[in-house]
């Protein structure tokens, strides 16, 4: 089954992989200078616009793995129904570096995973059951040593404005 809703509409857009058990669905990641941008982020069909998300996205905010989500078709961020208790962290490398290596350390020092790599973009999930201290303390220690930038991508309560630190604090819960 193959569906797809014409962007330019600024619908939803899934495409359903039955082999994989799992839907590609384009979700809203902000606007650019041609208009709204959308992420391709693999998910499982819960019901009617509702997914699982299966991998943290590299450039939409607000989600991570094991989030429930809805999409509602137009071109604004999906709402979140339940976390995943993962934490979205996105780093941009300036320079190239052993993902093996990466994805292997972060599975044993965090259990997390690499979920995407996109020329220098990276996007992993990370149990919050670690602690922000423990994450804090990893993620700076792998900027210093490689150069790169990161950020927490779901922890923010508004995420159209970069300026406003308010936590949405889902990992108190």
């Amino acid at each position: 089954m193959l569906k797809k809703v014409c962007h330019v509409l600024k619908e939803v857009v899934v495409e359903h992989h039955m082999e994989d058990n799992f839907e590609l669905i384009y979700v809203y990641a902000g606007h650019g200078k041609n208009g709204a941008v959308f992420e391709e982020i693999p998910a499982q069909f819960i019901k009617a616009n509702q997914y699982k998300i299966l991998k943290s996205p590299g450039l939409a905010q607000n989600l991570a793995k094991g989030d429930v989500i809805e999409i509602n078709g137009k071109a604004e961020h999906p709402i979140v129904i339940s976390r995943g208790g993962n934490f979205c962290i996105q780093m941009y490398f300036p320079r190239k570096i052993d993902l093996n290596k990466l994805s292997l350390d972060i599975k044993l020092k965090l259990n997390g995973t690499l979920d995407g790599a996109n020329e220098d973009v990276y996007s992993f999930s990370i149990p919050s059951s670690n602690g922000m201290d423990k994450i804090n303390h990893y993620f700076n220690k792998l900027k210093d040593e490689t150069q790169a930038e990161w950020y927490y991508a779901n922890i923010y309560k508004n995420i159209d404005n970069p300026s406003d630190e308010t936590l949405l604090n889902w990992w108190n819960e």
